[in-house]
């Protein structure tokens, strides 16, 4: 039997970021195989557990081709810019949840970390008070996925280029709640990466 999943406190917004080019994986990551499904699916399929939060997914690149595959309800946002980096993604994603709706926080989520699931995202939401950021605790510092709270939503849409999530997390004045997650660590980049990634599984 399935455990019901229980509502967050504070409802969010999830932000899925899968608009790159992936030139290091040598194109059309989000259409890898991951255990018989896209990338891109079995991203979504993790961050569906999330109870009550409406999906919004940007894409750029091969948008063409990925779009099609996503069968889950998400708000797909096109971000044209999505050649000047990460940021740019980020503010086309934010700007439209603004205009979606009311939300207390916006979960951000890389299409690539596929060995991430529910209980990873559940000790996230469990930690965010609705004021304070909620991010992974990486050997760098803070990173994604992580949790902004609604009084940061106009600063990450007015975010550009390759400045993205991470710079905001590690910025002195921002305070962060930080939250191991261990499955975070492991991301696809290259095709060795997922070359390593099947045979673990194997």
């Amino acid at each position: 039997m399935n455990t019901p999943i229980k509502p967050p406190a504070h409802p969010l917004a999830v932000l899925l970021l899968a608009a790159g080019e992936s030139a290091r994986f040598g194109g059309r990551k989000q259409l890898a195989d991951i255990n018989g499904s896209p990338m891109i699916c079995h991203t979504i399929k993790a961050l569906s557990t999330i109870a009550e939060a409406d999906l919004f997914v940007v894409l750029g690149a091969f948008q063409d081709e990925i779009a099609p595959v996503i069968s889950a309800p998400a708000h797909i946002i096109t971000n044209d810019n999505w050649g000047s980096g990460m940021g740019s993604s980020i503010a086309a994603g934010m700007t439209e949840i603004q205009h979606h709706g009311s939300y207390d926080g916006v979960l951000i989520a890389l299409c690539d970390q596929v060995r991430l699931g529910r209980a990873d995202y559940d000790k996230l939401i469990a930690a965010f008070d609705g004021q304070t950021i909620v991010a992974t605790r990486h050997d760098d510092g803070f990173g994604v996925p992580a949790i902004f709270p609604a009084h940061m939503f106009k600063s990450l849409a007015a975010l550009n280029g390759q400045a993205g999530a991470r710079k905001v997390l590690n910025e002195a004045h921002h305070e962060v709640i930080g939250v191991d997650l261990p499955n975070a660590a492991d991301d696809i980049d290259t095709q060795d990466d997922l070359i390593a990634m099947r045979a673990q599984n194997t």
